[in-house]
């Protein structure tokens, strides 16, 4: 398997070279179309999770603290809501890593001999799931883009080099089709064995129900960002996909995720520390300490600040005599950079030098994130590094969600426990794979009793804000889903009676977090400049979406 994937990744190579030899093999149908469509298949499903500037630009310097999740050791900046220029890589990696191949999978089969076609049925299906998942991730924070007449260039004559863009309105429908289409398709007995993906699906090895789940997962969830927009289309699909009781997941088992080798995982661009040294937010670590949460420990490491090292630093006048212990060993940092400004959170923001057992040491009061949690290879480790997509946690906590709300469904307490027990399963399963310094295993019992926690355990007053709350914490490790849900749901919010965001402030001024990514304008020398400007001035009809490099404006979902 490695050696395979070795030879992928050398593959995905082409897409390096320069323009004009991008163009001739975009439009040469046998320019790279000689080779098994299931070699072709994997590296598309390595590039889903192969990529390091996103990781780099997209999340560990933006995403994480938007959420406010991730704070810098040391305090934000005043910028943190600003971005960078080199946001918003799932874009390219849709056009010319992930979307490409996978469409190049669908044409191989559909060229080959009918004989030999018979035994790709599957594989042609699945490929549509991965492919619908990462068109609406991409739309996610771009609203409109090419997707029904995209990749068609080198397939068509002449070439077509200036695909209409889908409304996201559209997209959703297009690609609730497609899953349901896929789904259909393998349900249907073959009468032809089909080829094997044992070596060459890094998510399920061709588990063909596992895809089914999959794709019935990927369809609820798409629905939901319907909630604002369209409730009535989200409930009819809702009630479709749970109606298929025996395609649904029903176990961590069925989770869609990649869990990657230490090689895979060597690009220092995935570790969080790879822009500055991270810590949490403060009323997230406080809320995890404060509900014993076992997942505290998988996402931070503990504080510097033993109480023998804080008696220490206290009586050499390095702590401030009204700062007193209070047992706390995981700490966070304030979100807010203008918290910085009030002189008795001062502790928080500097480094503390002092004398401990004879030796001079220089700490910091608040915990530093799990590296390795992200980058198995941190620190010359051998972990493994999972990339999850949807999980059965994120199924239950759904679950949870439609029942509360009274959309379909009931049972909201009993699906949101499950979705506990699930999410503390999984990251007792990272935490493992990661190989954490110094983890102590999840017992039974502290996950029973963490579950009688004020503020986790159900209630029907707040239970629709502990069921978000405890998404948003599953989340840590798929922020895009993070963000999406305080978009989607306006929790956790700064008036959260289960966990409160700070508000974050520049100079003063309140600040409004991002709720999309900056669209790029093209040059009139664009081959579909056009269609591109049309697609924005369309956008613009609704007022909140704003200018195109407004990070606060907003696509369609996302309705205010």
């Amino acid at each position: 398997m490695r050696s395979l994937i070795l030879m992928v990744l050398a593959l995905g190579g082409l897409w390096a070279c320069d323009r004009q030899k991008f163009a001739e093999i975009n439009t040469d149908p046998d320019a790279i179309l000689n080779i098994p469509p299931e070699y072709e298949f994997t590296a598309a499903l390595l590039n889903i999770n192969a990529n390091d500037f996103e990781n780099y630009y997209d999340y560990n310097r933006a995403i994480y603290y938007w959420t406010q999740s991730f704070v810098s050791l040391n305090g934000n900046a005043s910028s943190v809501y600003e971005g960078s220029g080199n946001l918003n890589q799932r874009y390219s990696i849709f056009y010319t890593r992930v979307g490409n191949k996978l469409v190049d999978v669908q044409k191989l089969i559909d060229r080959m001999p009918a004989d030999q076609k018979a035994r790709y049925v599957h594989l042609r299906a699945i490929t549509s799931i991965p492919l619908a998942y990462y068109a609406w991730y991409t739309s996610d924070v771009n609203g409109s883009l090419p997707y029904s007449q995209a990749f068609q260039a080198r397939y068509t004559v002449p070439a077509l080099l200036t695909p209409k863009y889908d409304t996201q309105e559209e997209l959703y429908n297009i690609l609730e089709n497609e899953l349901k289409a896929s789904i259909a398709t393998l349900k249907t007995t073959q009468t032809v064995t089909q080829v094997s993906l044992t070596d060459n699906d890094i998510y399920y090895a061709g588990d063909v129900s596992k895809w089914i789940k999959a794709a019935n997962a990927l369809r609820l969830k798409i629905a939901f960002r319907l909630m604002k927009r369209n409730p009535d289309r989200l409930k009819s699909i809702a009630t479709d996909v749970l109606s298929d009781a025996t395609n649904i997941m029903s176990s961590t088992a069925d989770d869609w995720k990649f869990v990657a080798g230490e090689q895979f995982s060597s690009a220092a661009n995935r570790n969080p520390t790879s822009n500055s040294s991270v810590s949490g937010a403060k009323n997230f670590v406080d809320f995890l300490w404060k509900t014993s949460d076992p997942r505290l420990r998988v996402f931070f490491q503990a504080s510097a600040f033993t109480k023998e090292r804080f008696d220490a630093a206290k009586q050499q006048g390095k702590i401030p005599a009204s700062f007193t212990w209070d047992g706390q060993l995981y700490r966070g940092q304030f979100a807010d950079p203008d918290a910085s400004l009030n002189t008795s959170n001062s502790i928080y923001f500097s480094a503390i030098e002092y004398t401990f057992n004879g030796t001079k040491r220089t700490d910091r009061l608040p915990s530093s994130v799990q590296s390795r949690l992200f980058y198995g290879a941190f620190n010359n480790g051998t972990g493994q590094t999972t990339f999850p997509i949807i999980t059965y946690a994120d199924w239950c906590f759904m679950r949870a969600e439609l029942a509360v709300r009274g959309i379909v469904g009931s049972d909201a307490e009993g699906w949101y426990y499950k979705g506990i027990d699930a999410s503390l399963a999984n990251y007792e399963d990272m935490a493992r794979k990661s190989k954490l310094d110094d983890y102590k295993a999840l017992s039974a019992a502290e996950a029973a009793a963490y579950k009688t926690q004020p503020g986790v355990a159900y209630s029907s007053a707040t239970g629709l804000e502990q069921i978000i709350v405890q998404q948003y914490i599953n989340y840590f490790k798929n922020q895009n889903e993070a963000w999406a849900l305080i978009k989607r749901t306006g929790l956790p919010s700064v008036d959260g009676k289960i966990l409160a965001l700070e508000n974050v402030h520049q100079g003063g001024t309140l600040q409004q977090m991002p709720r999309r990514f900056s669209i790029p304008v093209p040059t009139i020398t664009d081959l579909n400049y056009q269609n591109a400007m049309d697609a924005i001035t369309a956008q613009q009809q609704d007022a909140s979406f704003g200018g195109p490099s407004d990070l606060t404006g907003r696509v369609w979902w996302d309705k205010p």
